[in-house]
């Protein structure tokens, strides 16, 4: 992979070939931790770490270019995802441990437990971090039980629905983090708490049990609620648990009763909102707005989906509506 072909190569922010300052620099960023080159591996020793800050979390690339063997202990403030792109890495987060493997399984390590990883030679990585407190609020958004930790099973296995929902949602936070500021900060809400939900809903852990009870229903007022709440704010950057809270009831049970009452999930009902913002943006007067413009007021992350989105609501393309207003 040449310096070109990595990911997030405009987002530098370690790149030695000292340990030493490895530890220092990536510690930083992440927390800080032992890092040790095995045997006599710190001849190939090569550290790299891009990172490209979100809303609520962050995208990284990192690689160690030698058998390392790295121990953060607890990571206290955020939820790490990691997702090998080549090599292995032998990874335990609190008693389970797990060989994560490129295309085969990931890893996911929790706050509250420790942890120690070994990195192979040729290991490289996506990780996705995600903030604690974001992922806490989504999780009582959800189901409106009292805020609190939760400990992940340590494995992701990409062989399973939820694992490779995943990692494809994990390769979208990575183009929309490549895209730089051209990216809204709606799409990226909007990515960061799809992360989250099918984490909390499809991966073993200590709040599992949670979801797998009915949700309890919510009434006509909360769905009224709720789409006038998205009406109103759609052009911005809105979380699902922002919707919930302007309804007054929990995520999973305004989802359920919104999808009852309106025949279309919470997420189609907000993107519904956002085409007809798309559309009377393309029909205004004001011809120096460009379709891209168009779609990203509206709060679309990208072009193409929106493009498609738009041909399959209203019938034509953003630019024959454009070339008809004309």
């Amino acid at each position: 992979m040449s310096p070109s072909d990595t990911p997030l190569s405009r987002f530098v922010a370690v790149d030695t070939r000292s340990a030493d300052e490895a530890r220092d620099a990536v510690g930083r960023i992440f927390c800080p931790h032992f890092l040790s080159p095995l045997g006599r591996a710190d001849q190939g020793f090569h550290a790299r770490h891009h990172s490209a800050p979100q809303t609520g979390y962050s995208v990284n690339f990192v690689s160690y270019g030698a058998d390392v063997d790295i121990d953060p202990g607890e990571l206290e403030r955020f939820y790490l995802v990691q997702l090998p792109l080549r090599g292995q890495a032998r990874v335990r987060c609190g008693t389970l441990a797990v060989e994560a493997d490129a295309g085969r399984r990931a890893s996911i390590l929790s706050p509250t437990l420790s942890t120690r990883m070994t990195w192979s030679e040729g290991c490289e990585k996506l990780i996705v971090l995600i903030d604690r407190e974001a992922l806490e609020t989504q999780f009582e958004s959800l189901t409106y039980e009292a805020r609190r930790s939760v400990q992940f099973n340590t494995g992701i296995d990409f062989e399973t629905p939820s694992g490779m929902a995943v990692g494809r949602h994990a390769e979208m936070m990575l183009a929309a983090a490549e895209a730089g500021a051209a990216m809204p900060d709606a799409y990226r809400v909007l990515l960061r708490d799809g992360l989250i939900t099918l984490l909390l809903t499809s991966q073993p852990s200590s709040v599992s049990w949670v979801f797998s009870r009915p949700a309890r229903g919510a009434d006509p007022i909360a769905v009224r609620r709720a789409q006038d709440f998205m009406a109103e704010n759609a052009h911005r950057a809105i979380a699902m648990a922002d919707i919930a809270e302007a309804a007054g009831t929990p995520l999973r049970s305004l989802q359920d009763a919104y999808r009852k009452a309106r025949g279309v999930t919470l997420s189609e009902g907000l993107l519904s909102l956002r085409l007809d913002l798309f559309r009377a943006s393309l029909l205004s007067r004001d011809k120096t707005c460009s379709v891209a413009e168009a779609a990203f007021t509206a709060g679309f992350g990208h072009l193409g989906r929106a493009a498609a989105a738009y041909r399959q609501r209203f019938g034509e393309a953003p630019s024959d509506t454009v070339r008809r207003r004309s």
